[in-house]
């Protein structure tokens, strides 16, 4: 008699029973931990568990030699420590990633931008992510104010800081003033009014005698 090849159909119910009862672990949790953290345990269980269960991802990586194996479960590793890394000084260099962000309600939304004055007169924004592409900035600009987190004058150092690196990208038109600008947008301005932001200009740097 012909024998039949084993059914890997309990395999696959054991893989959704376990999956289901992490969906159920995380959905009870969630109700002591916020929302967007147990979403993502949820989210890098399952991925997990594709390794295990799902045949094409099980047969990609049982092919993979010992040392590649190795080096792509520190990379996961490190992936999910960036997951749930909620404190970027602390723990940098991994960035905080976050899968579901939170819903911000303020309305108008604000932010705020440094806008340069060069020497020839042109306007331009000064840009830490441009200007010093290795740095992870962690708080948006107004956080720079908190006294608890940062010290007195963060904000102006880091404004001459971008000058000085913008002005040795660009001799020939040097910035002179920096200006911060707090930008505002309304998300449901009232009706026949435009949602074009509006700009208030905070504080004034003078960095013509930088050098």
């Amino acid at each position: 008699m012909a024998q039949h090849a084993p059914s890997r159909f309990p395999t696959a119910i054991a893989g959704a029973i376990i999956v289901a009862c992490v969906a159920a672990i995380v959905w009870m949790i969630s109700y002591a931990v916020p929302l967007k953290l147990a979403g993502q345990a949820y989210m890098m269980i399952a991925i997990l568990l594709a390794f295990r269960y799902w045949p094409p991802m099980f047969r990609w990586v049982a092919a993979m030699p010992a040392v590649h194996r190795l080096v792509f479960a520190l990379l996961i590793g490190g992936m999910i420590c960036g997951h749930y890394t909620l404190n970027g000084r602390t723990y940098f260099p991994f960035v905080v990633w976050e899968i579901f962000p939170f819903v911000h309600e303020v309305d108008p939304v604000t932010c705020r931008e440094f806008i340069a004055t060069t020497e020839s007169g042109a306007k331009v924004r000064l840009l830490t992510e441009q200007l010093f592409p290795s740095i992870v900035q962690v708080d948006p600009l107004d956080a720079l104010d908190n006294p608890g987190a940062y010290p007195p004058g963060t904000t102006e150092s880091l404004a001459r800081a971008l000058a000085k690196v913008y002005n040795e990208l660009h001799p020939r038109d040097p910035v002179r003033q920096i200006d911060l600008f707090n930008m505002a947008v309304k998300l449901h301005p009232p009706s026949g009014e435009s949602r074009q932001p509006s700009c208030e200009l905070l504080k004034h740097y003078d960095v013509s005698s930088d050098q």
